[in-house]
């Protein structure tokens, strides 16, 4: 099993996180935030300027994954950390394609909690 979370690039790290009742969201600057988000929503006083922000998500090695650099930046960001963790789950089993004879695969896949 893999994962990455805000302020944990691994489950483990997370579960440390939640033992010791560590906070991870950011929480941005009115200058931090970005140029695209509409006057009326960033002054809005129910605007909450925070989010969970994933360190090293812009370290994608498109190459590794046989993509260009252009397709990769095409991606959204959420797509290309799925593969990154997705092959990070095969590394840990050592069923490696170029180790192993027989087909290899695993399963993945994502989701979000509704708020209520």
């Amino acid at each position: 099993m893999a994962g990455r979370f805000p302020g944990a690039n691994t489950i483990d790290a997370l579960w440390e996180l939640l033992k010791q009742g560590n906070e991870t969201t950011r929480f941005f600057t009115d200058s931090e935030l970005d140029a695209s988000i509409p006057a009326s929503l960033k002054n809005d006083p129910l605007y909450v300027k925070a989010r969970g922000v994933i360190d090293q998500a812009d370290q994608f090695d498109a190459q590794f994954f046989g993509l260009t650099p252009n397709v990769a930046q095409l991606m959204d960001p959420q797509q290309r950390i799925f593969l990154e963790i997705a092959w990070e789950t095969l590394e840990q089993t050592g069923y490696l394609p170029q180790h192993y004879a027989g087909r290899v695969g695993v399963f993945a896949g994502c989701g979000t909690i509704p708020i209520t």
